[in-house]
């Protein structure tokens, strides 16, 4: 397919294109290159409709450095947390990214974000993990099972050799099918829980990716040596993990100080960034060390960095370009 005008991708396009493997290296390689000033953030960096209720829309975006590509998110989220409606089908797309070239100012790419970006999250996680966890780690709690939670068990999949996974969510009905749907399709050993403690019992792994608007997991519920990766839009977890885990790391503090659990903290002059061991990209350079011992209980907050979707989405694009993926549009 030539590259001209501007490229379509579906969904089922990104799926088709996306691999899940080299998606984790994209977002390491996206998170060194925020570290060491290789991204120019739109100004301002996020650009937000926000109604107290309803649907909110949300735009951030930059430019690669090292590639003549620059592109925006355009997502719409509820205020309450969540990406869905139940109570009426889908009529498209609450996720897109938008790419241009840099070099010409062209519009090269539209797509529905809707996976690329729970893989890209997913490999978020998987990096942080990779660094973090303790050696052996096999045993993994998946707490939520919506868009987020489908990616991040397959990608955190290729990262850990995973014995056992633990999905536990708000009902019977999520989990039960979470787990027979992703057993199946990568034939992995999923396992509904019917509560939380249950699924961080013995668990080295934590991924929390939920809508909650109220803290759900308890400090004394996360045992020695297990390593825990925050993602939720509100607080997962309650205050005292944030003090009392024996490392604390981020993935951006200018970032993920914005977050509304964050802010609150720093606010309330409960959280600091004293209280911070590390941001996520120290210890990819090996600035400071990770895990220093298999006991260490250690938290993971993370925001999510829109260079590691910019990134991501150059990548599927040439992908799909190569093979002759998508829908061409007029302009």
């Amino acid at each position: 397919m030539e590259a001209k005008g501007i490229l379509y991708l579906a969904n089922d396009d990104v799926k088709r294109v996306l691999d899940l493997g080299r998606a984790i290296e994209i977002t390491e390689q996206a998170l060194r290159d925020h570290s060491e000033g290789r991204v120019i953030w739109s100004t301002p960096e996020d650009l937000a409709i926000k109604p107290e209720q309803g649907w909110q829309s949300w735009v951030t975006g930059c430019a690669l450095v090292n590639e003549p590509v620059a592109g925006f998110r355009i997502r719409s989220i509820k205020a309450a947390g969540g990406s869905r409606d139940a109570s009426r089908p889908p009529r498209g797309p609450r996720r897109i990214l938008i790419l241009s070239d840099r070099e010409g100012g062209e519009i090269c790419a539209i797509m529905d974000e809707d996976w690329c970006h729970a893989v890209r999250t997913a490999a978020a996680a998987s990096v942080a993990m990779r660094v973090l966890a303790r050696k052996g780690s096999s045993v993994m709690a998946m707490l939520g099972a919506g868009d987020t939670a489908r990616a991040a068990v397959p990608v955190m999949a290729k990262a850990f050799a995973l014995k056992e996974i633990r999905v536990t969510s708000r009902t019977p009905a999520s989990r039960e099918s979470y787990a027979k749907e992703i057993s199946k399709e990568y034939g992995l050993n999923v396992r509904a829980m019917e509560s939380t403690e249950a699924a961080l019992n013995g668990a080295h792994l934590v991924v929390s990716a939920t809508t909650t608007s109220t803290p759900f997991v308890k400090d004394s519920w996360l045992g020695a040596g297990t390593t825990v990766y925050s993602i939720g839009k509100n607080q997962e977890m309650e205050s005292e993990v944030y003090k009392h885990t024996d490392k604390f790391v981020v993935d951006s503090w200018l970032h993920c100080k914005n977050k509304s659990d964050m802010q609150r903290m720093i606010k309330e002059n409960y959280l600091s960034e004293k209280d911070l061991y590390a941001e996520l990209p120290e210890l990819l350079s090996g600035n400071k060390p990770a895990r220093q011992s298999d006991r260490e209980r250690i938290f993971i907050r993370a925001i999510g960095l829109v260079n590691q979707d910019i990134a991501m989405a150059n990548w599927i694009y040439h992908s799909a370009l190569e093979r002759k993926v998508g829908t061409p549009l007029p302009y």
